[in-house]
């Protein structure tokens, strides 16, 4: 039978008891984390695209003026 006060057992059984487990703190650091690398990576992203967009329109330039 589970016993239902934690408080009152023995340390050794409440050892046993331990998983192994993230705590809320780690998992909330990597997705922080993550949220900030996925940030910095979309931004990027736009960067390249809006110099290649540029590209593409200084190439039609070109070749309508010729």
């Amino acid at each position: 039978m589970k016993n239902s006060l934690p408080h009152l057992t023995s340390p050794k059984i409440r050892e046993e008891q331990k998983t192994s487990a993230f705590t809320l703190v780690e998992l909330l650091v990597v997705i922080s984390i993550l949220a900030i690398l996925a940030t910095i990576a979309f931004l990027s992203f736009n960067s390249y695209s809006s110099k290649a967009r540029d590209g593409v329109r200084i190439t039609t330039l070109k070749s309508i003026h010729q």
